[in-house]
């Protein structure tokens, strides 16, 4: 069984040659940006072409986007990876996935119940639970 699970943020465009650097949401980016991976958007399919850090910013450019105009396009992009989680390494105590959370029971300090988690939304400056 596979899930699909969010590893990164598109951001802006790099250069002229399609590139575009990414904010990294997984603790495994090298194991999830290599040459060949394919990762879903709304849109459709990337498949990775190339991935280089540039002064500690992960470039990343697709097969399906050569030029600067289409990698200005993709910013905001959410890419998600198809991941079979008995295939996961170990994983910290403290480690969560987005649909590990969707569900949960929300209770103020007080103890009062606010309600459930119904989604976790990935903002530029922090990640937000509804």
């Amino acid at each position: 069984m596979t899930v699909r699970l969010l590893v990164a943020r598109v951001g802006r465009a790099h250069g002229i040659r399609g590139e575009v650097t990414i904010q990294v949401h997984t603790d495994a980016p090298d194991a999830r940006f290599v040459p060949g991976t394919v990762l879903h958007t709304p849109a459709g399919q990337l498949t990775v072409r190339s991935v280089r850090d540039h002064n500690g910013t992960l470039l990343i450019g697709f097969e399906q986007i050569l030029d600067r105009n289409a990698a200005e396009a993709l910013r905001g992009t959410l890419l998600e990876a198809d991941i079979d989680p008995a295939q996961e390494h170990e994983r910290e105590d403290d480690a969560w996935y987005d649909h590990e959370l969707v569900g949960l029971r929300v209770i103020d300090p007080a103890g009062a119940d606010l309600g459930s988690v119904t989604a976790v939304e990935h903002l530029p400056a922090q990640d937000l639970l509804e």
